[in-house]
Parts: C-alpha cells; sequence; structure tokens
C-alpha cells in the first residue's frame, strides 16, 4: 500500500506503469520476502539492520528493477499491452524463490554482475506470455546493479554493514593465505611447542651417571650481554701475530698494529657497564655499534 512505502521513505514513481505490483507486495508480509531476498547477499546484516532499512532498500531496488523492465517492454508494446498482459506475471516473477535471491545478490559486496541469462530461463520456463523479440535482459540487469550500488551508498547502515563485511573477508583471506584453519587453538599448539621442544635430546650422547634425562633448555640457555663500543679497531687486530707479519712481508698490510693502542682499546671496552641483549633489542635509543 502507498501508505507502508511512504512510511518507509519510497517515493513511488507516478509514470511506473507496472506500480501496482509494488502496492500489492506492500500488503503482504515482507519479512520473508525480505528474508528471501537477502539471504545471499547481506547475510549476517539481515538481522543486524533495522527491518525497515532493509524494506526500504527493497522497496526502491524493486522499484528500479520494474522500471526497467517496463522501459524495455515499451520498446516493442505500448503501456496498455505492457499492463494487461504481463503485469500479472511480472508480480509472480519478482516472487520467484528463484528470482529473489538472484535479484537480493546486487546488494553483495562484490557483486560485479547480474546473471541475465538466468532471468532470462526462469521466465521461458515458467512464465508467459514470451517477452517480444529482441527484448534483452542485459539491458536490464546491467543498471539495475548500478541502481543497487547507488541504494547502497545512500544508505549509511547498508554501507556500514557491508564494510564489516568486506573486513571480515580481509581477514578470513589473511587466514587462508597464511594456511592457518580458522579453529586453529594457536594457545594449543604453544603448549604442544613447549612440552616438545623444552625438554633436550641427548639420547646421542654418552650420559651414563649424569642426571641428564631432564634437562631442560631454559637450564643450558646463557643469556647474552653486550657492552657498546666507543671505537672501532681494524680487524686486523684479531690476526694472529704470525699470519700478522706474513702480510707486513707481503706488503699487504701498512704499518705495525701498537700493542699500546690494543690495551688501551680492551681497557676503556670493559668498563661499558655489561646490558642484556634483549633490553638493548627494546631500547628505542639503544647505541648503533655494540
Amino acid at each position: 500500500m502507498v501508505e507502508l512505502w511512504a512510511a518507509l521513505g519510497v517515493s513511488i514513481l507516478n509514470d511506473l506503469v507496472l506500480k501496482e505490483i509494488l502496492l500489492k507486495l506492500g500488503k503482504e508480509a515482507l519479512e520473508d520476502y525480505v528474508k528471501d531476498f537477502f539471504k545471499d547477499s547481506i547475510k549476517s546484516g539481515v538481522q543486524s539492520a533495522q527491518p525497515d532499512v532493509l524494506k526500504k532498500a527493497l522497496g526502491e531496488a524493486l522499484q528500479q528493477f520494474l522500471k526497467l523492465i517496463e522501459d524495455e517492454l515499451l520498446l516493442y508494446l505500448t503501456e496498455a499491452e505492457v499492463r494487461d498482459n504481463y503485469q500479472m506475471a511480472i508480480g509472480r516473477f519478482i516472487k520467484d524463490d528463484d528470482v529473489k535471491p538472484l535479484l537480493g545478490k546486487a546488494f553483495e559486496k562484490d557483486c560485479r554482475v547480474i546473471d541475465a541469462n538466468q532471468l532470462r530461463v526462469i521466465w521461458v520456463q515458467r512464465y508467459s506470455p514470451d517477452m517480444p523479440a529482441g527484448f534483452n535482459w542485459e539491458e536490464i540487469t546491467k543498471p539495475y546493479l548500478k541502481e543497487v550500488k547507488r541504494i547502497v551508498r545512500n544508505s549509511p547502515e547498508l554501507k556500514r554493514i557491508l564494510e564489516l563485511e568486506i573486513l571480515e573477508l580481509i581477514e578470513q583471506q589473511v587466514r587462508e593465505n597464511a594456511r592457518i584453519n580458522p579453529d586453529f587453538n594457536i594457545f594449543k599448539y604453544q603448549e604442544g611447542l613447549r612440552e616438545r621442544y623444552s625438554h633436550l635430546n641427548l639420547s646421542s650422547l654418552d650420559t651414563t651417571g649424569c642426571a641428564y634425562n631432564e634437562l631442560k633448555l631454559g637450564q643450558v640457555f646463557i643469556p647474552q650481554n653486550v657492552r657498546q663500543v666507543h671505537q672501532v679497531l681494524p680487524q686486523v687486530y684479531e690476526l694472529p701475530k704470525e699470519h700478522q707479519r706474513r702480510l707486513r712481508e707481503s706488503h699487504q698490510l701498512d704499518g705495525d698494529v701498537s700493542l699500546e693502542d690494543l690495551t688501551e682499546y680492551k681497557q676503556v671496552y670493559s668498563q661499558q657497564p655489561i646490558r642484556p641483549i634483549g633490553e638493548i633489542i627494546k631500547d628505542k635509543d639503544r647505541p648503533e655499534r655494540l
């Protein structure tokens, strides 16, 4: 009825020949129609959105769909012929259990096309009279999809629902790309790692008379500590004395290594405070050289 659609904010076009279909639909139980219409598009949104929001979107979408069918028919028929010969059949068509979710699919977040051929087949197999020669279902489905996208853009609540579903889809894809099962229990996996690797396997060693059976990884782990380096010395200091001599004789090393410089360096280095490496890693102001 007109009052229902007006209350929902749906303005029915006065020049719509097939508007009686919408008016009749307004007298019926729209709740069931809404569920069937949106069941494959806004899966979680049907429960979370306000019923009036979905009814309004439904009314606007169906009006656009009927208008597009009407315009296509009027290319070949008069208004009277459309009303007398097709109005009842089209009214049954939009209530078809296979047509409703197909039209609702346009509200799906990543929908790019509505199957025009499927609509054509449903009509040919179940409804009469036949559509006029030249009637093109694609001339209906393409602009219909665009109109639905406009309806979603103009509805803050529908837009929010679809954005949430997009985020859920991204999260699901991340899990799939990471090859992690959605039911994966990370805490149980963590406990399994601890149980499997916390005890060292020393079966290849001769542990006769030693209490190594329960040796845990944490018991042999040596915390790593570092000191800050204020002066970087040439790597030649780390070479054995004999190797340094051969390098000098082959002219691959210039000058002598001063024992005094090396001693001074070691003294300065040993005076630096020792810090745990874990603490250094967490320190954003850590020194560049350690």
